[in-house]
C-alpha cells in the first residue's frame, strides 16, 4: 500500500485537489477499522475514527476541520491506546465486502476512487452490524 500510495503522491492528476490526502486518510482509517485487535486503539478512538470516517464520506466535515479535532481527541483525557488488560475491541462482522486487496488489484490510476469505495464499504458494513 505504502508503494502505492508514493506513486499516487508523484501524479498530479491523482493528487489534485487534495485527493492524495484523502486517500491516505481512507486507507489508513480502512485498515484500522478492518483490524481493531490489531491495532491497538481503544474502543472509543475507534467509535471516534468511524464516525470521523462516516462524516468525511458524508460531506458534514473536512480533512482540515478533522486535524484539530483528533489532535484534540489524542492530547486530552482520552486514551487512544489500550493498556494490557482492557478489553480488545471487535466489530461484529463476519466478512467484508472490500478489503485492503481489492484496493491493491488496481494501478495508481483509479487508486483514490478504489480506497473511497472501500471506505465506504467499511462504514455501511458496521452500520449494517452496529446500527
Amino acid at each position: 500500500m505504502l508503494l502505492l500510495e508514493h506513486e499516487v503522491a508523484a501524479d498530479p492528476a491523482a493528487t489534485a485537489g487534495g485527493r492524495g490526502e484523502v486517500a491516505h486518510f481512507y486507507a489508513v482509517s480502512a485498515y484500522v477499522l478492518q483490524h481493531p485487535e490489531g491495532m491497538n486503539y481503544t474502543s472509543e478512538a475507534l467509535r471516534e475514527l468511524r464516525g470521523a470516517v462516516a462524516d468525511h464520506l458524508a460531506g458534514r466535515v473536512t480533512l482540515a476541520a478533522l486535524r484539530p479535532r483528533v489532535r484534540r481527541a489524542a492530547g486530552g483525557q482520552a486514551r487512544v491506546t489500550r493498556r494490557a488488560g482492557d478489553v480488545v475491541p471487535r466489530w461484529p462482522v463476519s466478512a467484508w465486502p472490500t478489503t485492503v486487496a481489492d484496493v491493491l488489484a488496481g494501478s495508481v490510476e483509479g487508486y483514490c476512487d478504489r480506497v473511497a469505495a472501500w471506505a465506504e464499504s467499511i462504514i455501511r458494513t458496521l452500520d449494517a452490524a452496529t446500527g
